[in-house]
């Protein structure tokens, strides 16, 4: 009788080894490596919005440039508001009539007048929002007839303004409000009040 082939025996396995706890270190650096990665996100986002950001800026400075060269008058760097005495003497102005600078802690009386005002007393005036209307100075009548074709100009329709004679002014007529100067060979009623809307009222003082 043919004799049985005995079957090998089964191969025995050996047990699986526990997975090992990951140790806190591990756990942290693991963390850290996926921070990095969010951190490493997409850029775009952000470049957009400091784009968007930066054209708003130089948007509003190409605005305020373009109304600023419409606006009536020359604009005239600030002097400062320093306040001194009347008659100090002090650095010579950047405009004339000023514009800006030293001037008194009074200011003149709004209205008309048929004598010169002291300069350092209407720059107050135009701190405070007000408005010169000046006219070369010439004889008692004259200059009486001068603020009369000026009040015409005026109109009642302002309060912070004066009207009053300067000397030796480069032009018969000139406006001046704080930073800003206008000058005029003839009464030019248009372009005065456009000067007077333009800047009555506008407060000048450090804030």
């Amino acid at each position: 009788m043919a004799k049985k082939k005995r079957s090998a025996p089964a191969p025995t396995r050996k047990p699986a080894k526990p997975a090992k706890a990951a140790s806190p270190a591990s756990s942290t650096a693991k963390l850290a490596r996926t921070r990095r990665g969010r951190r490493k996100g997409n850029p775009l986002p952000w470049i957009v919005g400091l784009g968007g950001l930066a054209v708003l800026v130089v948007a509003q400075i190409g605005i305020n440039l373009y109304r600023d060269a419409r606006a009536p008058g020359e604009r005239f760097a600030s002097q400062g508001n320093v306040h001194v005495a009347l008659g100090t003497s002090v650095p010579g102005y950047n405009s004339n009539p000023p514009t800006s600078g030293w001037h008194t802690p009074d200011l003149a009386a709004w209205g008309t007048y048929v004598e010169p005002v002291p300069d350092q007393r209407l720059i107050h005036n135009m701190e405070d929002g007000g408005v010169i209307l000046w006219y070369e100075a010439g004889t008692p009548e004259e200059n009486e007839a001068q603020v009369a074709a000026l009040q015409e100009v005026v109109d009642g329709r302002y309060s912070r303004y004066v009207i009053a004679p300067r000397e030796d002014m480069p032009t018969p007529y000139a406006m001046t409000a704080w930073q800003r100067l206008e000058r005029f060979d003839a009464i030019d009623a248009v372009a005065m009040q456009a000067f007077l809307a333009a800047y009555h009222g506008l407060d000048h003082h450090p804030r």
